[in-house]
């Protein structure tokens, strides 16, 4: 008997917890079930997890956080997990995991594929990558190594389910160095290649590592589900029909992250250590004294807690039916406004597996006070790939809190997305129309006119582009102030602009209309005095090229 085991009632719960996270996972299994399912009934349980172990001499001989690791995971899986890939650990810091899951669980964990005591090659080369498995539920075939890509040696191996009916699984540790896009393609690619699908034997590919980016293009802290993909992201989900896991199945699919589980099947079950970011708010703080090798020393909020800068995620994996559907996020929350109106996402996403095109249609509806669009789209997709149709979300800025039901049809299948109000609703202090990384329109706003706003430039996004204030209430505004930038480069500065201000930021009203000097000192449009909570500043025209900038701009 192991811990996972004997704590039968917390492996129900987490696998309740799972169903309510998506309307495609699998019920909770009954009160005294056994936590292990089948092979056949629960496919392959894989975690990926960031230990940041790697570098610092000092860091890798403390093993405090990995002891927390390792207790969180087995707090948090439903069973034994089968394999482990982790990123930035040396072989010590692997082989540690292992035993230390070993002890906890009963069952027998080995290091598949490890570095050696230092990340640091002859060659000049780092690998900092390994592969731990479950000798009890799985076996090694062939021979596991090491990948390079971008000079960096990332983890491989290949598993076979020991129970019937066997499950393959090729799976890649990957800690991307250079520029995620081509690392990702190379992954694949090494992955498709070398272990291709075997007839008669079902198999899953799986991907999962750190690619040090976000999954949207933009560097946003919040991430819409239906934002404009990175390009590695696009690469993997849509050209090579990989799937996201904590972006479908993880609680928190918005939030930020730079670590992945990717999957080349059907995903059952998953999980992201969300709970993480909220019990260690600032995890960076404390990873400067376990950086030290003092992890007694660190903030007494730390110990116990602090394991990594971002969280575990795993999932219960199987082999990739002919299509594979989903809805994105399997429960939303509308706590966000954007010009006066409550704002959210989903997703319904196709990912076809087979050699033939597939067509799927999509329709969504919602029952008043939300609304859903488009009420139908057309998924095309060919042979191999993914594709997916972005819902918008609204309801009105003072919609009761309580929680909505929105109902998406994908092809055959039919998923209840519930939608909860929250009482707040955060609204950014800005709009743009299009920003450049690093330029984004906060920057205009913040009281530093050494930071600004700059409209994309790469590809060009054509003017007009404007700037929107968000006053938070309704008050009397007769002029706007704009500040072109100050760092003796007038590329972006507004020349002919117009000014529209709204009191609900759904009907707008020119108030001002002008030609301002192509220099960098402080200028105004003034008007009549008029009531508005968005002020909204319109470049028509602007120095150096089809883009604007701004400083600072302000509404008074």
């Amino acid at each position: 008997m192991h811990p996972i085991r004997r704590r039968a009632g917390a492996a129900v719960a987490a696998l309740a917890a799972f169903a309510a996270l998506s309307p495609l996972t699998a019920p909770a299994a009954p009160a005294g079930a056994a936590a292990r399912e089948p092979a056949e009934a629960g496919g392959l349980l894989v975690v990926q997890a960031n230990l940041q172990e790697a570098v610092r001499p000092a860091d890798a001989a403390e093993t405090a956080d990995l002891d927390t690791f390792v207790d969180r995971l087995t707090a948090a899986a439903p069973a034994p997990p089968d394999a482990l890939l982790l990123t930035e650990v040396l072989g010590p810091g692997a082989r540690h995991v292992a035993a230390r899951l070993g002890d906890a669980t009963g069952e027998r964990y080995q290091v598949a594929v490890a570095p050696g005591d230092s990340p640091y090659l002859p060659d000049g080369a780092v690998r900092e990558s390994a592969i731990v498995v479950n000798a009890d539920t799985v076996r090694t075939v062939g021979t596991p190594g090491f990948h390079r890509v971008q000079s960096e040696d990332q983890a491989y191996a290949v598993v076979e389910t020991r129970a019937r009916p066997v499950l393959r699984a090729p799976l890649v540790s990957a800690h991307v160095a250079g520029s995620p896009a081509p690392a990702a393609e190379a992954l694949a690619g090494f992955l498709a290649e070398r272990h291709p699908a075997r007839a008669g034997t079902p198999q899953v590919d799986v991907l999962g590592g750190d690619f040090r980016a976000g999954r949207c293009a933009e560097p946003v802290a919040y991430l819409a589900i239906g934002c404009a993909p990175a390009p590695f992201w696009d690469a993997l989900t849509a050209q090579r029909a990989y799937r996201d896991t904590a972006y479908e199945r993880g609680a928190e699919p918005w939030s930020a992250y730079r670590t992945y589980l990717f999957a080349r099947g059907d995903v059952r079950d998953g999980y992201v250590d969300a709970a993480y970011r909220r019990e260690l708010p600032d995890a960076r703080a404390c990873k400067e004294a376990f950086d030290r090798g003092e992890g007694a020393s660190a903030p007494p909020e730390c110990r116990g807690t602090y394991y990594a800068d971002q969280p575990f995620s795993f999932a219960r994996l199987a082999a990739p039916p002919p299509t594979a559907t989903a809805v994105v996020p399997g429960r939303a929350e509308m706590s966000r406004c954007e010009l006066g109106e409550r704002v959210g996402d989903a997703v319904a996403l196709v990912a076809n597996y087979t050699a033939e095109p597939v067509t799927r249609e999509v329709t969504a509806a919602a029952d008043a006070p939300l609304a859903v669009s488009p009420a139908a789209a057309t998924l095309q997709v060919p042979a191999g790939q993914a594709r997916a149709a972005r819902l918008s979300l609204t309801a009105a800025a003072d919609t009761p809190p309580g929680e909505y039901p929105v109902r998406v049809r994908v092809g055959d299948e039919a998923f209840t997305v519930p939608v909860t109000v929250t009482p707040e609703c955060t609204e950014p202090r800005v709009y743009a129309t299009s920003w450049h990384s690093g330029s984004e329109p906060e920057r205009a706003v913040d009281g530093d006119p050494n930071t600004f706003w700059h409209s994309e430039y790469v590809p060009v996004t054509p003017l007009p582009q404007s700037l929107t204030l968000n006053l938070g209430a309704v008050r009397q505004v007769d002029r706007v102030t704009y500040q072109p930038r100050v760092d003796g480069n007038l590329n972006g500065t507004i020349l002919q602009y117009k000014v529209y201000v709204s009191a609900d930021g759904r009907e707008f009203t020119e108030v001002a209309a002008g030609t301002w000097d192509r220099d960098a000192r402080l200028k105004t449009a003034s008007f009549a005095a008029a009531g508005a909570r968005y002020v909204r500043l319109e470049a028509h025209t602007a120095s150096g090229g089809s883009y604007a900038s701004a400083a600072e701009v302000t509404a008074g």
